[in-house]
Order: C-alpha cells, then structure tokens, then sequence
C-alpha cells in the first residue's frame, strides 16, 4: 500500500479532455439567433442557421391526447424536469462544475492524508467509490459507472474538463433544456464507463500479446464532455470551431476527427494514460442521441427546432 500513491501517478488509466491536442474551445454566450465564441481578446461568431431551443411539444396523435398531456404533467418527474428546465442555464452548468470541484478536492484531502499521515483510509474509498474498475460490476459497485464521470484527480485534467464542459455545455442547454443535458451528461459518462471495461476486458488483451501492466481504473468527464460535444456537433454541425485557436473547421469535422484519433489510439494501444476507449463510448451516446432520440422526433413533429 506504501506505493498507492505512485501507482495512482504513473498507472491510473486517467481520462483526458477529447480536445486538448487538437483544439481550445473560447468560451461563449448564446442568444437566440447565434453562437457568440471568445478567443482571447477576438470575437467571432459562428454560423448557426438553426441554434434555436428544441423542444418537446404536445402533439396530437390520437384522441384524448389533450387529456394524456394534462395528466402527464401532473407526473412529479415531469414537474422536477419542468422545474428543471425554467431553472437558468448558467446554475445548471456551474451546478455540474461544482460537483466535479467537489469530487476533486476530495481526491487532495485523501492524498494529503496519505502523504502526511499514511492514513489510507480515505484514498481507498475515493478508489473505490469514484473510479471505474474492471471489476467494478462484479463487486457490486454499479455506481462507480457514473461516479467516475464526475471525479478528477488532477488539477489540469480538471480545468480542462470544465472548460470545455462550460463552452459547449451552454449552448447544449439552451438547445434541449437542462433535464435532457443532464440526462445526456450521465449517460455519457455510464456509456464511457462501460467502454472503459468492455475495452479493457475484451479487446486489449487481444491487441496487446504481452502481459499487461496493473491498472487501477479510469475517471474524469471527458466521456460526458464528449457525449456532449458530439451531440453538438451533430445537432449544428456547421458551427464554426477553432482549431488551435487560428484554423476555422466545422463542428462536424472537428469531432469526427477527433473520434478518428481516439479508435486510433485503442486500436494501436497507444493512448498512454488517456482513455481512448472512453472517449469513443462518450462520444458514441451523444451521437445516437442525436440520431436516434432527437432528430427522430423532430422528423414526426413532435419535437421543434
């Protein structure tokens, strides 16, 4: 145990912002025609032709509907997600940094304990609790899945998280309304989570002959970060990205270069300590979102943009 904490620095399967190589997402404001995007001290604007909220609608289907849609709003999950909704975007968003600041000072008060004190106890229940094993599934630790989402244990792994969590996040929630970005956030994250096992379970050994290094787990909301930002992109995918802060490229292209880079990645074993396969998870939610859930219901009307 005299070496956990090494082993936490050198072998941690960390997840790592989806765009830290490639590109830096200026923060934004959004109003109900454009995307407004901040790089240092020059302002752009994007190009959205449709950055307007969707949203549900009562739609009639069938007789009585007017009755089914009164009852249903009498639905305590349906008034919490109405409340939700009404609730400004700028709470939900630092709502969700706030937890993950949490998570993270957490993870300093148990590695300070162990550094100072060798007490062990607390960096054993961060381990267990807020990081995704291979085994955590079998154990029980089902919520591990989506714990892991919300955990950082660096402070730059954090920042980064959360800037670009805070950048798109924004204009996601204005989008679909802040119970569906929640939503999106945490399956994101349990998509990553499952990922993170089923690659490291079935398909690395396979890819990788010789014998393989301990590793502890995997955290961060990189896999949530990159739901959302696939959902993004999907959604307004000629939205206009910076890359490294100078090359102007589509949302779309962005992303799937992005994901192309990751399946690299895994597919060669070459991530180091960033989890590729987590990114893919994540990144696969939000675009199934998108084409299975969303723009479905925009198709039969039920939905508007």
């Amino acid at each position: 145990m005299a070496s956990m904490l090494a082993i936490l620095r050198t072998r941690g399967n960390l997840v790592t912002n989806p765009v830290q190589h490639f590109i830096r997402i200026p923060s934004k404001t959004v109003s109900a025609g454009s995307l407004r995007l901040l790089t240092g001290s020059t302002r752009w604007n994007s190009s959205l032709p449709n950055v307007v909220p969707i949203r549900g609608r009562y739609y009639n289907d069938a007789d009585n509907s007017l009755s089914r849609a009164m009852q249903r709003s009498k639905n305590p999950i349906v008034k919490f997600g109405r409340r939700l909704n009404n609730t400004s975007p700028n709470v939900i968003i630092w709502g969700v940094i706030g937890t993950n600041v949490s998570v993270f000072l957490m993870w300093q008060y148990a590695i300070s304990s162990y550094q100072q004190f060798r007490d062990v106890r607390w960096l054993q229940f961060m381990m267990k609790h807020f990081m995704v094993h291979q085994d955590s599934l079998t154990t029980g630790r089902w919520h591990n899945l989506l714990t892991a989402s919300i955990s950082h244990k660096d402070t730059t792994h954090l920042g980064v998280n959360m800037l670009v969590l805070y950048t798109m996040g924004m204009g996601v929630i204005e989008a679909i309304g802040a119970s569906r970005f929640l939503l999106l956030y945490g399956a994101s994250g349990i998509a990553s989570s499952l990922a993170h096992i089923g690659y490291q379970k079935y398909i690395l050994p396979r890819l990788q002959k010789r014998e393989l290094p301990p590793t502890i787990g995997s955290l961060g909301a990189s896999g949530s970060v990159m739901g959302i930002t696939t959902f993004f992109a999907c959604a307004f995918p000629r939205a206009t990205f910076l890359v490294f802060f100078v090359v102007p490229m589509p949302a779309i292209a962005v992303v799937g270069l992005f994901a192309a880079y990751d399946i690299y990645k895994a597919s060669t074993v070459t991530f180091g300590t960033i989890d590729s396969a987590g990114h893919i998870g994540g990144a696969m939610y939000g675009a199934a979102y998108w084409f299975l859930r969303v723009k479905p219901m925009l198709r039969a009307g039920r939905w508007r943009l």
